[in-house]
């Protein structure tokens, strides 16, 4: 099986993402980072493109991937990136804000390295198998770092509930849909009261429990008696007031996005034939990028097949995005590489 060099662990933050510029197995992170998520400094002209930062935080976010919340908070203190004074201040921030914690998911790093078909196309291309592990790790982080909190439905799950609570007192009915079609009505005002009381009751024993329990064991078992407890964050602590928010990127945007990065990176470079390769190699981009999506989980294994049970070439991806060709990417929040778009 083939081998991936290890990254240097610099310990150097974003604001000393120069630090990684010389570091070789991130040549192809800094060419499609410095394309898709440059730096923006003020000069005399106003804002203008810079270096991204975006590879420094993709290291250490690679670097701090299996660490615990406390070892994450010792790294950051040590390299200077630590704006807490405690590690309850620590959990407290990443309590506070919309986003849970996401690690960075190599996973599928075995499938990446035993995928013969995949592995004899980067070779075709020329590609360092151990710098394309690391962009398509970066990419994939990306990707799911704006896949998770889209602001495309521009409410939080307290906003929407709030939203249907305070419309639940005006009510007159209720319709229940099925399919977009409608299954039952209620109109009786005794019932529809009931329904108001009982919503009523939940919220306030949910707003007992996290403002009153000190003990987190204690109110983690009270949240997942009431159903609750996946509002619990990797710290321990309740997202208050269901401040999450609840939207997900569709995976044919995810694939979107995925493709438009990677076609940035290879559509310069060409493929030939490999020396003493008696197998057929694929050189179509297409299907390079198609192999990359069942990589990473975002298809199944008709994304690698490169014609299918009646010998016709694969086309899925192609004709998925020839769909989207009039259609605008939605705007986009990333909150670990800290863009907005």
């Amino acid at each position: 099986m083939y081998q991936i060099e290890e990254l240097p662990d610099l310990k150097a933050d974003w604001t000393n993402a120069f630090e990684y510029q010389d570091v070789p197995l991130l040549d192809y992170v800094w060419e499609v980072a410095n394309h898709f998520l440059p730096n923006f400094v003020e000069t005399d002209n106003g804002f203008m493109p810079s270096e991204s930062i975006a590879p420094a935080i993709f290291c250490n976010r690679y670097f701090e991937r299996n660490l615990t919340a406390k070892e994450r908070y010792e790294r950051e203190m040590e390299i200077g990136g630590g704006t807490h004074t405690s590690f309850e201040k620590y959990l407290e921030f990443h309590a506070s804000i919309n986003s849970v914690y996401r690690r960075l998911d190599d996973s599928f790093k075995e499938r990446f390295l035993t995928n013969e078909d995949l592995q004899n196309t980067i070779e075709a291309y020329k590609l360092d198998v151990s710098k394309f592990w690391y962009l398509l790790l970066f990419i994939y982080d990306f990707i799911e770092d704006i896949g998770v909190n889209t602001p495309k439905l521009k409410q939080t799950n307290r906003e929407d509930f709030n939203n249907f609570f305070n419309n639940l007192s005006e009510a007159t009915s209720i319709i229940l849909k099925k399919n977009n079609r409608k299954s039952y009505m209620v109109d009786e005002k005794e019932t529809i009261e009931i329904i108001r009381i009982a919503i009523q009751h939940f919220v306030n024993t949910y707003n007992n429990i996290i403002h009153n329990e000190q003990d987190h064991e204690i109110m983690r078992r009270k949240l997942k008696d009431i159903g609750l407890d996946y509002l619990i964050i990797e710290s321990g602590l309740p997202s208050k007031y269901f401040l999450a928010t609840r939207d997900c990127l569709d995976i044919s945007y995810k694939k979107w996005k995925f493709t438009e990065m990677l076609m940035f990176f290879i559509k310069s470079r060409k493929a030939t034939a490999i020396p003493n390769k008696k197998v057929k190699v694929s050189k179509d981009k297409w299907m390079f990028v198609s192999r990359l999506i069942y990589t990473v989980g975002y298809d199944g294994k008709r994304y690698n097949e490169e014609y299918d049970s009646e010998g016709n070439k694969n086309r899925m991806l192609s004709n998925l995005l020839r769909r989207y060709k009039n259609e605008k990417f939605p705007s986009v929040i990333a909150n670990n590489y800290m863009v907005v778009s």
